[in-house]
């Protein structure tokens, strides 16, 4: 058994009523469209994994369009499965009429509830410059503050924007100030959050 975090984008559209609601009988009322969390929990559990958390994470504005969609809501999933089912998912993901996208990274162990990551918010201020790349960020309210490097993740978009120059171009060692083990994972991180179009690939 081995165990996973995954992302997934919905679209924000209307999904219409749900499958059958125009044979009801008149006057009944028709069943709500599922929710972004029952969406992905239903795809999870049909190819064969089991969820352990699912949540909402986020609802915003997409860094570039996906199948004509400027927006979407943004669902993470912590599951277990056995090998293969992740081909299945894909699959799932594929055929979904409201999932866009998705992204499956293999973890060590399933979080508790109460690690679970905190819902995507802006942070009040936001800067590229060396001294910004220095200064601590408090991510949850009574942590300890952490720097930049501490913080360096697929899910904190506007951490990694504070490494990223006006062009879009990872900065180097030399002014992220990081060593090679965290520059690679910055790398890594930036990339996944380019998929996840939670980054531009390119300046604006």
């Amino acid at each position: 058994m081995k165990y996973y975090e995954g992302m997934f984008i919905l679209h924000n559209r209307d999904p219409g009523p749900a499958p059958g609601a125009e044979e009801l009988p008149e006057g009944t009322e028709p069943p709500k469209p599922p929710t972004p969390e029952e969406v992905v929990t239903a795809m999870i559990e049909k190819s064969g994994g089991k969820p352990e958390h699912t949540m909402l994470w986020a609802n915003r504005k997409l860094s570039y369009p996906i199948a004509g969609n400027q927006t979407g809501s943004y669902v993470i999933c912590y599951y277990s499965a056995d090998g293969g089912v992740n081909d299945l998912l894909n699959r799932e993901v594929h055929l979904s009429d409201r999932c866009l996208r998705s992204m499956s990274i293999a973890i060590s162990a399933i979080p508790a509830e109460a690690d679970m990551p905190e819902p995507l918010a802006e942070p009040n201020s936001r800067g590229t410059r060396r001294s910004d790349i220095d200064m601590p960020i408090i991510v949850k309210e009574g942590e300890k503050p952490k720097k930049l490097w501490e913080l360096i993740d697929y899910k904190h978009p506007f951490v990694l924007r504070r490494m990223i120059s006006a062009q879009g171009k990872l900065f180097s060692r030399v002014r992220s100030n990081l060593q090679a083990k965290s520059q690679r994972k910055l790398r890594q991180a930036v990339h996944r959050a380019r998929n996840m179009a939670l980054l531009p690939f390119v300046g604006r």
